[in-house]
């Protein structure tokens, strides 16, 4: 039979805080993906992105040949007068990035973008020649 010694809490608490314990790297950058959700109408598509924290001066949204790039930073700094003893923001800084390919189906001229408490919502609408019509019959 094998017997598992534990540490007291407080011995443990005192290794959490101890300087050096948790790196706490204040310059690295992270990269994500961020998460979407895409959606079809009649006349148009949404895609919608998570992307916390970001701010509208920080978002930039492309569209390159049939290609959607959005791209956004969010930067996250200690208080002054502070040190960080543990960081779960990952990094100071994250760069969100995702690429979408459009087709032929959709008027990139006119798509529009709002951010709204996280989320970047995208309208796509559909061109011309992906519109369903109707064929009359003569």
């Amino acid at each position: 039979m094998t017997t598992t010694t534990l540490m007291p809490l407080s011995r443990i608490m005192d290794t959490f805080f101890a300087p050096g314990a948790c790196r706490a790297d204040e310059h690295r950058e992270m990269r994500r993906v961020p998460r979407a959700e895409v959606l079809e109408g009649d006349k148009d598509y949404i895609i919608r992105l998570d992307l916390p924290g970001v701010n509208r001066e920080n978002l930039e949204i492309e569209v390159e040949d049939e290609t959607l790039t959005v791209r956004a930073t969010r930067e996250h700094e200690t208080p002054e007068g502070y040190r960080a003893l543990r960081n779960e923001w990952a990094g100071a800084k994250v760069v969100y990035q995702r690429a979408f390919t459009l087709g032929r189906a959709i008027a990139s001229g006119d798509i529009g973008a709002t951010l709204e408490d996280g989320t970047l919502t995208l309208v796509l609408p559909k061109s011309e020649q992906a519109m369903p019509r109707r064929i009359e019959v003569r």
